[in-house]
């Protein structure tokens, strides 16, 4: 498949990034979202003010409330468990520059995704761990990153990171202030490290507009015109996990203007097949590659080990659609 193009990836991407598909986080108390905030304000103002030498560095408050010593220039990067990559890409405007390694586990995410075309150099960076838990210490300090962004919520690897001497930025995947927050958190973090405020400013709001006039265009349909629809996170094993309340798929849920059947489910929560037979949606969603293998001909076909969704209302009407053309391997 030929490379997509810069300006009709800048064109998808801001309608995905209004849609907030980019990231899966759930809800916190406004304190944590304030403190946050401030720290964005103070780290970026200090960031701005170092970017005129190359050489010194600057400090950013990251998501776990460490002060970090970054360079200012900053051309070699590690990503260790992190989502971040469909959010880097697009702040790099459909590239993926700088990074040296991330972690493993990522690649085979993005084989199965839309990202391999866009950024194929994604593909050539090397495997820093084997699997989201194994963190490679060893190999990591071969690469000689400039920079280390790994999950603010792994105490473990961030004892690790921290003894390496390598600056290392904690990113929060779980704990926002509202469904969509993640893609605004990890842009205004991204910022601060490559010492560029404001620069992705106009492509946020281009995703607003979008948003704005969808919503504009759903709002004229009746409510008793509007399906119901229900996502479906994981499934192994005859049990089926789904996205419920408070999750990034509840943002997604409110824009598209449906009745979310698993709003009575709190985060990723298990289910049984009783219990989906019984929200019976006009709509499934199948979670993308990476999480689940399941795609929307296996639904259909009946070619689902351990269970049956045949009797559902959107497989009898077709109504069934898989992520597998994502920007990441969720929603």
């Amino acid at each position: 498949m030929k490379k997509i193009s810069r300006r009709s990836f800048i064109t998808a991407m801001a309608a995905v990034s209004a849609a907030g598909v980019l990231a899966a986080c759930g809800s916190s108390s406004g304190s944590t979202a304030s403190s946050m905030a401030s720290s964005a304000v103070s780290s970026e103002a200090t960031s701005s003010a170092a970017s005129m030498d190359e050489t010194g560095t600057h400090t950013v408050v990251d998501h776990g409330g460490n002060e970090v010593e970054v360079p200012n220039k900053v051309t070699r990067v590690v990503i260790d468990q992190i989502p971040i990559l469909s959010t880097y890409m697009a702040y790099f405007e459909g590239s993926a520059p700088y990074i040296v390694g991330y972690c493993g586990s990522f690649k085979s995410v993005i084989s199965d995704t839309v990202l391999k075309n866009i950024a194929p150099e994604l593909l050539k960076s090397s495997d820093t761990v084997y699997a989201q838990s194994d963190l490679n210490i060893e190999e990591i300090l071969k690469l000689n990153p400039d920079v280390i962004l790994y999950n603010a919520g792994n105490s473990s690897h961030a004892e690790i990171l921290k003894a390496s001497g390598i600056p290392s930025v904690g990113f929060a995947t779980v704990g926002a202030s509202t469904e969509a927050d993640p893609i605004e958190r990890y842009e205004e973090w991204l910022k601060l490290i490559f010492n560029e405020p404001g620069k992705t400013d106009a492509f946020v709001a281009a995703g607003d507009e979008i948003v704005t006039d969808v919503e504009a265009r759903i709002a004229e349909i009746p409510q008793t015109d509007r399906p119901s629809a229900l996502i479906l996170w994981k499934y192994a094993d005859g049990v089926p996990k789904v996205s419920g309340q408070g999750t990034f798929g509840t943002y997604w849920m409110k824009r598209l203007g449906v009745t979310d059947k698993a709003l009575e489910a709190t985060g990723f929560a298990q289910a049984s097949m009783e219990q989906i037979y019984s929200w019976d949606p006009d709509i499934l969603f199948l979670d993308g590659p990476g999480l689940q293998p399941l795609r929307t001909e296996d639904v259909l076909s009946g070619n689902v080990d351990g269970a049956d969704f045949s009797t559902l209302t959107a497989v009898q009407n077709g109504r069934v659609y898989d992520t597998a053309l994502g920007m990441w391997n969720w929603f």
